[in-house]
Formats: C-alpha cells, structure tokens, sequence
C-alpha cells in the first residue's frame, strides 16, 4: 500500500514537473515566438514604409526583383506588388507564408496602422494563424497555384482601384456607425433602382472570413480570363503608381515650400 502511495505522489510530481516546463515552454518559445514574429512583422512594416518614401523606389524594388531571380530562384510577375516583392525578398520562404506576411502588412496599412502598433492590430484581428486559415475556410483549394495568382491579382487589382477609384462618396453618420476594424474593406449593401442610379441602403459589417469569401468571387471575375487580367492589372499597377508619384511630388513640394518660409521667418524676411 505504501508503495502504492509512493508511486501515486512520484507521478503526480512528474505531473507537476510537466506542468512547470508546459509552462516554460508557453512563455518562452508560444508567446515569446510570437511576440518575436509581430516585432519582425512591425520591422517589415516600418520598412515598406521607408521603401514607399524613397525618391528612387522604382530603382530600388527593381533590384529587389533581380536579386530575388538572379541569387535566389525566386520569380516575380510583372504585376506582383512591392510590398509582396519586399515580403518575399526579406522572408525568402515559400509563397504561401510570404503572401500571408503580405496581407498582414497590406491590412495594416489600410488600416493607418504604424509599425510599433501592428502587435495590437494583428491581436485584434485574431492573429496570423486566423489568416492563414482564412485560404482554406471554405473548403476551396486555394492552395494550387491557379487560385493563389487569381487571390494575388485581384488584391493588387483592389490595392489600385484605392488610387484609382469607380467611384467616390462622403459617408454619413449613420454608415459610419456600422463600420468594421477588422477587414481591409468596408461593404454596403446597394440596390438598382429605374433610373439607372445605384442606391446605398446600408453598411454591412463584415468578418475577415466574410472578406476572405468576396474576395475569392471577386477573383472568378476579374481573372475570368488569366491572361488579360495579368496584363490589364500590370496596367493599372502603372497608372496607379504615377497617382503616388504624383501625390509624393506634391507633398514634398508643399514641405520644401514651408520649410523655406520657416528658415525666411528665422533670417527676418518678410514674408508677402
């Protein structure tokens, strides 16, 4: 009977031993590792920020590109995004990983998201793995590569209609009420009446499921023809990056001109 006990108390000890070391594990290498991941992922965003500020951007993602086919195996297409490419440059892992870093750091900035907040933001969303598993959360083989260029391309294509928009409206307050912090997109529920004119009727709040759903029945249609839409959306990618340009030239234009009323100000010069 003592024996018994003995090796009842010995094995509730191993038990408690598990527990502590079940413990260790959690907090040093499950939320440590993804505390790294999100730090990692903050420095990516950080930096497709810088990248997106330089004057030479077109130079530099192009040698990204190169680099990428020409010391690592790595292909691009005509169309893939800069962020994608940046992603894939720095991870260098398999698409399926690099394009879910893409869309964490895509999401992030529609959201105005800076780097040293993309912890919170990625918490709030339900974290990468919710992303990840976003691809197969209908069932749909979303892993082949056919239906991961067509996701990719219509991405890029709604990445551009945000520079190059169908159309444009000024919310009310009503719409506003029913927005969503965690979807890249908002939703409105539109009727077609007589006179031709499409009516908003309400906001549709929305999950990244539901995002990830539109998006992929988006794709049947934009890529209903694969080739036209490679070249069609390498097209709008083009217009869409000399509406940044544009916009970067303005800006700093806007900035030089006050930085030199400032320093006229300093010397004591009338300003007219």
């Amino acid at each position: 009977m003592s024996n018994e006990i003995i090796v009842t108390k010995t094995l509730v000890g191993q038990a408690d031993e598990l527990a502590v070391a079940h413990e260790h594990f959690t907090t040093h290498y499950v939320v440590g590792g993804r505390l790294a991941l999100y730090d990692l992922l903050g420095q990516m965003l950080d930096l497709v920020n810088k990248f997106e500020a330089a004057i030479d951007r077109g130079d530099l993602i192009a040698n990204i590109k190169y680099r990428l086919r020409s010391e690592f195996g790595i292909k691009t297409q005509k169309n893939t995004s800069d962020i994608a490419a940046l992603i894939r440059y720095i991870t260098r892992a398999d698409r399926k990983t690099a394009h879910v870093y893409t869309r964490v750091i895509e999401a992030a900035k529609a959201n105005g998201i800076a780097p040293a907040g993309i912890s919170g933001f990625i918490d709030q969303t339900g974290g990468i793995e919710r992303i990840r598993a976003l691809g197969v959360a209908d069932g749909s083989p979303v892993d082949s590569d056919l239906s991961e260029e067509k996701i990719a391309l219509t991405e890029e294509y709604l990445s551009c209609r945000a520079e190059l928009p169908l159309a444009s409206f000024e919310a009310t307050e009503f719409l506003d009420r029913f927005g969503s912090s965690s979807t890249t997109y908002e939703y409105f529920v539109c009727t077609r009446k007589g006179d031709g004119r499409y009516h908003i009727m309400s906001r549709l709040p929305a999950t990244p499921e539901f995002e990830r759903t539109a998006i992929k029945h988006l794709s049947e249609m934009v890529c209903s023809d694969i080739a036209k839409a490679r070249q069609g959306v390498a097209s709008l990618r083009r217009r869409a990056n000399a509406v940044i340009q544009n916009r970067r030239i303005a800006e700093c234009s806007v900035s030089n001109i006050g930085l030199k009323n400032v320093n006229s100000n300093q010397n004591g010069t009338e300003q007219v």
